[in-house]
């Protein structure tokens, strides 16, 4: 049963279609999805846990429950863990974010006059002259003079946009913390529940069936939900690769905090392309806040682009790659059409939705053009009502 299904171009019209629609319904309901999202990978993690615990006596809800204890405990020791990481000081978050602003412009001011070294076509750009306040000036085309603020003026005016960004997006902040902690909080409830009830809900959904289409319903099941499982499966390898080999290359670079700023790149992964970027920015704010390695930055650029790189070509296709089963041009215009149509929520839930959706169209699109499939729920339904009226005569 496990071959390869062919669809004609109407089933990938709907296909397409179906995806956008929900990506624009999960982009509404965010903060239900992200929770039942998480939900369902540690299913997909735990449940060979329920299994063994099962095997060896237990009962069903005996298993899951202390699962679901183990869960929680692991949960709230990374909550711990990360708020240790993060200051909750106000006067001390701003500190910091000045101190690694600082360091930022300090990173693009060498990378700007580096660039003008070596790069030819720099040398013609504007040259700085004395203006009569102090400052720097540049003569244009025109032989007019602007004058332009020195690197020291440029670190107070974006230390002081720093701090404005701040005090304007803590109340924001606050309110989005105390609408997102919630709604984490389900995460184990909804572990509970599909662990408990999983194979239940999957017998209601299947004596639903017409005995004409169970064969292909049971194969549309067992597909959609081999599906989930090897992508988020995929995904965790994936993830657990990338925080390995990013982790030991930042700790032989001597970056402090290595395995746990990894950890965040490697899950910001998650978010195709642009996660990369946020992390590796991460990371280089990092390295260039230690001043005793003036190419720490540069290394740690180096070391992404060498992951990426092993990402693309060795380590995806090994298990994205294989779980999704699609082209790789349907997988990167999938991608932008999400972002367009659903912004943060589509980047993030289109590759898993168009998976799904994909193996759901293909063998709907089979059921729907079988005739002999159809022939025989036809007869079923004739016979039924035969069967019905056959003491009304």
């Amino acid at each position: 049963m496990d071959r390869a299904l062919h669809s004609g171009p109407v089933v990938w019209f709907f296909i397409i279609v179906v995806t956008c629609l929900l990506l624009v319904l999960f982009q509404t309901v965010l903060w239900l999805v992200v929770p039942i999202l998480l939900a369902v990978v540690s299913y997909y993690v735990l449940s060979p846990l329920v299994n063994i615990a099962m095997a060896r006596g237990l009962t069903r809800m005996r298993a899951v429950l202390i699962v679901t204890v183990m869960l929680t405990i692991f949960l709230i020791s990374l909550g711990a863990l990360v708020f240790t990481k993060v200051p909750v000081n106000s006067t001390e978050i701003e500190n910091t974010l000045n101190s690694y602003a600082n360091d930022g412009i300090k990173l693009v001011l060498n990378a700007e006059k580096t660039l003008t070294k070596y790069a030819p076509f720099q040398h013609n750009a504007p040259k700085p002259s004395p203006t009569p306040g102090g400052g720097i000036g540049v003569v244009g085309i025109n032989g007019v003079t602007s004058e332009t603020t020195a690197p020291e003026s440029e670190t107070n005016v974006f230390r002081q946009n720093i701090s404005d960004m701040i005090d304007r997006s803590s109340g924001d902040l606050m309110i989005g913390l105390g609408h997102w902690i919630p709604s984490l909080l389900l995460v184990p409830v909804i572990t509970y529940f599909f662990l408990l009830d999983g194979p239940r809900f999957k017998r209601f959904l299947v004596q639903a069936i017409p005995n004409a289409y169970f064969e292909k319903g049971l194969y549309l099941f067992y597909r959609v939900e081999d599906q989930i499982r090897r992508y988020f499966q995929g995904v965790l390898t994936l993830t657990l690769i990338d925080c390995v080999c990013l982790g030991v290359g930042l700790w032989l670079l001597g970056i402090p905090g290595a395995f746990f700023l990894a950890a965040i790149a490697a899950v910001l992964s998650w978010l195709p392309y642009i996660g990369t970027v946020i992390g590796c920015l991460l990371v280089v704010l990092v390295a260039a806040h230690q001043h005793s390695a003036p190419n720490l930055p540069y290394e740690a650029v180096g070391l992404f682009i060498g992951v990426r790189v092993l990402d693309d070509f060795v380590f995806m296709p090994l298990t994205i790659g294989r779980s999704l089963r699609m082209h790789p041009l349907v997988t990167i215009l999938m991608i932008l059409i999400g972002g367009a149509v659903a912004g943060f929520a589509g980047l993030l839930l289109v590759l898993p939705v168009l998976g799904v959706v994909m193996v759901a169209g293909q063998i709907i699109g089979e059921l729907v053009s079988d005739p002999r499939i159809a022939a025989r729920h036809q007869h079923a339904k004739r016979l039924r009502k035969a069967r019905a009226q056959l003491d009304l005569v």
